[in-house]
């Protein structure tokens, strides 16, 4: 074996380097999507989990509401100090603040209680200013702490002033000290800033609140006992849990993105799967007369099958270490982009400063890696070495015969069948896994269909081509429809390059244009929309003090205002949802159509006078909720109950949202705050004058975000293509593997052919009409794929737009086909076949007549 493997393979493998590097290369693509994704995976939920842990310094026990995103009083400290077996009880607070000249650049500010319990200890923090001056400085409610690689980065020292966007507005502080990258200053990769909790509950807008209290317990308490003992004397409605709780509710929340990169990266591993077994299958081909001599001077069929399959082995191998190493790579580049995607989706904040890189399960996708590489050269391997020598050295294309039957449309029938099953077990179930592997068989089901296809279209096809272009079309018919299988498998990989851009634009296309819809007819609009300029994390702005919409109420030019709140992160049976505090006169613009329960009318006047509560599709699919139930929430002053008086479409979170009465909102949430002020004008003043007032007036104080309605559709539509930018990146990788593999095959399958064109040469034909016939083939089969990848992407798409995407994250959305982009694949695809038609053409018949004879 090992002399074979040095005088046939290795001279073979450098001989055809092209077909190696891409056999490799399949494999390569292959292992390292899923290294990155498992990479990207295992990275966000570790350095969330230690953000968490950061957050909670020494405690063992947190008191929150709900998940921590949402303040309850602050009198609840005392309750939790009086326990006997409570050391300290850290109160914390928590929002988002920018820079004033630079809004894009965000700090996650902390408000700790830096005097009474010393939390620059407990938290585990290191100054590089001494802690005596500090302390000292915290007379000043403008006092704020950096971090070193902050402040470094923007050229901040101690004692500068530093102008801050905050809830309040435009305000001037003072950086009283610098703190190093550690404890709980390594929470968001540093990006944090630390005030006094009394300063930062006025600069956040939290008077009297707090998000959280950590609770440190004495040396000998039961962690159990004592959380038993606070649940009985705190509200019902807060949470005491372990700090490793907290970051598996969070796992929880963004396990759906992880099973929507996993499914994802299954279709891509298809793509792999299909370039590595084309590639082998025509490297077999190519090998059929050398196996053939092989056989005749002695070589056993088993002995030549375990030779290609050892080369499988090591390309294998080969192939699965680099897929590791470009995975890792490919992580490192797509983590930003996947994180900020993350961020839109579920308006959170996510930073990752390091990979997570786990040695075992990288090695087990590198086995798995190897395992596909061997299976898809198993079929080639077995065709080939079972030939016999008469077989494999007579002197035509058909070395290996077609002896595939109509078994495979049978086999197509069942996985499309198991396919609908997946998904409807997805759609009972609520199961991600499922929907996955549905949408991956009908993926995979495309290559099986395609050889059929081809088949079945050979009569009609060996009369139209000759009647069309004459002695061309016969010769092309021919060369196509004597080897179905192999036209087959080029028109299935074709169709699976075409429906994998043709499902990701129309993705992108749907939450695109259902956004854009329901912002244009639905009930939040207005001629201009104020808000914050920061987010905070996603497309939802900061909140601004409700005065905001006092001043602009009375600006020259504005009719009317209406003020909007919404809250992410409170949480509902289990899950994190939105809540929505709306004004007066919303319930009544949701269109008719968009209510799939209860009645319009009815449905707004509860709305407006607060005693009724909308849900979204998605919420109330989730959790079986109809018209006329109760709905409890738990808020910041007890358990809110109202009833369920509309079931409305909505695209604004994932998990489902809740819209109430804005002032039922601020009273029982205690928060006046608002996200976004809608000025409607009164028509006699152009709205650039009125934006330039609202600047005169608010400018000097707040940094406000005035869009039109048109801008916002903008904005949104940013968003989004922010969410979707990574999945462009891994698709485009998927598809230059894949069309090089196709190329590949193309060419390779004409170039077999160099005798049978010499011989039509000789009796006559010119370079041109053979030059014809051969590109004419390429752009058959071009058109072929197209004609198989068109519906095959409509309907992936429609599994991912109509199924999974309910179920991965949440959203509802209507289908909406990517015309322009598949035109553009189209293009592509026969660009690309009529390329590799005219390269092979040229090859064929720039040799000599008699070298094309003598070939085989």
């Amino acid at each position: 074996m090992l002399r074979l493997l040095r005088q046939i393979s290795v001279p073979y493998l450098r001989a055809s380097w092209g077909r190696t590097v891409l056999i490799a290369g399949g494999i390569t693509t292959g292992v390292a999507l899923i290294v990155a994704i498992t990479v990207i995976n295992a990275s966000v939920l570790a350095n969330f989990r230690r953000t968490v842990e950061l957050m909670a310094g020494p405690a063992a026990l947190e008191v929150t509401l709900g998940v921590g995103e949402l303040g309850f009083a602050e009198s609840t400290i005392e309750t939790v100090r009086a326990d006997p077996d409570v050391a300290a009880a850290m109160p914390l607070v928590r929002g988002t603040v920018a820079l004033a000249d630079d809004p894009s650049e965000t700090l996650q500010l902390f408000g700790v209680d830096l005097i009474g319990e010393d939390a620059l200890a407990r938290y585990q923090i290191s100054t590089a200013t001494a802690r005596s001056d500090i302390v000292r400085s915290l007379e000043d409610p403008r006092s704020i702490l950096l971090t070193t690689t902050f402040a470094h980065r923007h050229q901040v020292g101690v004692r500068v002033p530093l102008r801050l966007t905050t809830v309040a507005g435009v305000d001037d502080f003072t950086v009283q000290g610098l703190l190093e990258v550690q404890g709980l200053a390594a929470a968001f990769g540093g990006q944090i800033a630390i005030m006094d909790l009394s300063a930062a509950q006025r600069v956040l807008g939290k008077a009297d609140r707090v998000d959280q209290i950590d609770v440190v317990l004495r040396h000998d308490a039961n962690a159990e006992t004592v959380r038993a003992r606070l649940e009985r004397a705190l509200p019902a409605v807060l949470t005491v849990a372990r700090p490793e709780q907290r970051a598996a509710q969070y796992d929880r929340i963004l396990e759906s993105f992880q099973a929507m990169l996993t499914g994802l990266s299954l279709l891509c591993l298809v793509a792999g799967v299909f370039v590595i077994y084309n590639t082998t299958s025509t490297g077999a081909v190519h090998r059929a007369r050398t196996m053939a001599m092989l056989r005749l001077i002695g070589a056993e069929s088993t002995q030549l099958w375990r030779l290609l399959m050892v080369e499988a082995l090591a390309l294998g191998v080969l192939g699965a270490a680099l897929g590791i190493v470009v995975g890792i790579v490919l992580a490192s580049l797509l983590v930003g982009m996947v994180t900020d995607s993350m961020g839109v989706i579920f308006e959170l904040h996510f930073v990752v400063d390091r990979l997570t890189i786990d040695p075992e399960r990288q090695l087990v996708v590198g086995v798995s890696g190897v395992a596909v590489a061997l299976l898809a050269s198993l079929f080639a391997a077995r065709r080939v070495a079972a030939l016999s020598p008469l077989e494999a050295i007579q002197p035509s294309g058909q070395r290996i015969t077609d002896r595939s039957s109509d078994r495979l449309f049978w086999w197509w029938i069942v996985l499309v069948g198991a396919s609908v099953m997946a998904l409807v077990a997805e759609v009972r179930l609520k199961s991600i896994a499922w929907g996955n592997l549905g949408s991956t068989l009908w993926f995979a089901s495309t290559i099986v269909i395609a050889i059929p296809l081809v088949r079945r279209l050979t009569t009609r096809l060996s009369v139209s081509l000759p009647r069309a272009f004459g002695g061309e079309g016969r010769i092309a018919a021919e060369s196509l429809f004597g080897a179905s299988t192999r036209t087959g498998l080029t028109v299935g990989g074709i169709a699976l390059v075409l429906s994998i851009g043709i499902t990701v634009a129309s993705v992108a296309l749907s939450f695109r244009r259902s956004v854009d819809s329901y912002f244009r007819t639905g009930p939040y609009r207005g001629d201009l929309v104020v808000s914050a300029v920061a987010t905070e994390g996603g497309w939802l702005e900061v909140p601004i003090p409700e005065a905001v919409g006092d001043e602009i109420r009375p600006i020259p030019g504005i009719a009317r205002v209406e003020l909007f709140r919404g809250l992410f992160g409170q949480m509902f049976r289990g899950a994190r949802i939105g809540v929505f505090g709306v004004p007066n006169g919303v319930g009544s613009r949701y269109p008719a159509e968009w209510y799939r329960e209860g009645n319009p009318s009815g449905a707004a006047h509860a709305l407006d006078s607060g005693q009724g509560v909308l849900v979204t599709i998605n919420l109330a699919d989730r959790f079986d909720l109809h018209v006329g139930q109760m709905l409890d929430l738990d808020t910041p002053s007890g358990v809110l109950s109202l009833p369920i008086v509309g079931v409305i479409q909505d695209f604004s979170s994932d998990r489902g949202a809740i819209a109430l009465n804005r002032r039922v909102f601020a009273e029982r949430w205690q928060d006046s705050r608002v996200t976004r002020i809608f000025a409607f004008l009164d028509g006699t003043t152009p709205l650039e004058t009125v934006r330039a007032r609202i600047t005169e007036r608010l400018g000097e104080r707040y940094r406000l975000k005035m869009l039109s309605m048109q801008e916002v559709l903008t904005f949104q539509e940013g968003m989004i293509d922010r969410a979707f930018a990574f999945t462009d990146a891994l698709h485009l990788l998927v598809a230059i593997v894949a069309v090089a593999g196709i190329f590949d095959l193309l060419l390779s399958s004409i170039l077999e052919r160099r005798r049978d064109l010499a011989i039509w040469r000789l009796i006559g034909a010119d370079e041109q009409r053979v030059r014809r016939s051969v590109v004419l083939e390429s752009a058959t089969i071009g058109t072929l794929g197209t004609i198989l990848g068109i519906p095959v992407g409509v309907v992936t798409a429609g599994i991912w737009v109509g199924v999974n995407f309910r179920y991965l994250l949440g959203y509802y959305l209507n289908l909406h086909f990517a015309f322009g982009t598949a035109a553009a694949y189209v293009a592509l695809v026969m660009t690309m076949t009529v390329i590799a038609g005219y390269a092979a053409a040229y090859q064929a018949t720039g040799q000599s007549i008699l070298g094309g004879i003598r070939n085989d």
